[in-house]
């Protein structure tokens, strides 16, 4: 069977612009079916998103790192990975005396309360907030915004880092999270910042910073823009929607 492979009129241009992006430019088929090599690739990425939402911190993460520096780990209300993603609102919120022990343990009253949650994609956090934390709390010294100890939260959704700032009473909270992944990337991270979080908080009260990857934005720049970004939240006295009015 011949394949419906075109022969473009610029092809220098249209390389460029495959070296430009993951997504999927110029794949053509053989007939009515992609090529072998096109399906193979999209089988594998489908494989890697569904390992990111079904995955969990692994003991390297969790014993080196968060134990080595002496985070705290919690869980969220979800019992288990499959009710957390079923049940969307079970990650949200942490219970009454996880919430309560931590309070005992956190320092409380500061600028800035650092959530770090699986969300959809713990490899995402594995894979960027080594390199991105070190990076927010130096840039946080630095600006003389003060930071309380970052929690590292388990089958944990956006929310919950609202929660937990409100119980410490942080100005702003920042979650960062592992994004639901797609076709070309399942180590994306996000950063969700929240001024004045607490239970009245909606999505629109959120500024976020999205696609924190190798591919994308690399962790170290990111968390260079996050602190001047958390510097102007806290200046301005608002976040999301209200920020962006304020122009």
């Amino acid at each position: 069977m011949k394949h419906n492979i075109p022969s473009p009129s610029n092809a220098e241009n249209l390389g460029r612009l495959l070296e430009s992006t993951p997504a999927r430019l110029a794949v053509w088929r053989a007939g009515t079916r992609p090529l072998t090599a096109v399906w193979l690739k999209f089988r594998q990425d489908h494989a890697g998103a569904r390992d990111a939402v079904h995955g969990e911190f692994g003991a390297e993460f969790l014993e080196a790192f968060a134990a080595g520096r002496g985070l705290p780990v919690i869980q969220s209300l979800a019992r288990d990975r499959r009710e957390f993603v079923l049940s969307p609102p079970s990650g949200k919120r942490a219970a009454p005396e996880v919430v309560e022990s931590l309070a005992r343990r956190c320092p409380s009253g500061l600028d800035v309360q650092i959530v770090i949650s699986d969300g959809l994609s713990a490899a995402a956090v594995e894979a960027n907030v080594p390199n991105l934390l070190p990076m927010l709390e130096h840039g946080f010294r630095q600006a003389g915004i003060s930071c309380g100890l970052p929690v590292v939260a388990r089958l944990a959704r956006v929310a919950i880092a609202d929660q937990l700032a409100f119980a410490l009473s942080c100005r702003l909270a920042i979650n960062l999270i592992g994004e639901r992944p797609g076709l070309s990337s399942a180590r994306a991270l996000s950063a969700y910042l929240t001024y004045n979080p607490g239970p009245h908080t909606i999505s629109s009260d959120r500024t976020v910073v999205s696609n924190i990857h190798a591919g994308g934005t690399p962790p170290v720049e990111a968390g260079a823009y996050i602190v001047q970004l958390a510097r102007r939240i806290l200046e301005a006295g608002a976040s999301g929607v209200r920020l962006q009015q304020l122009g």
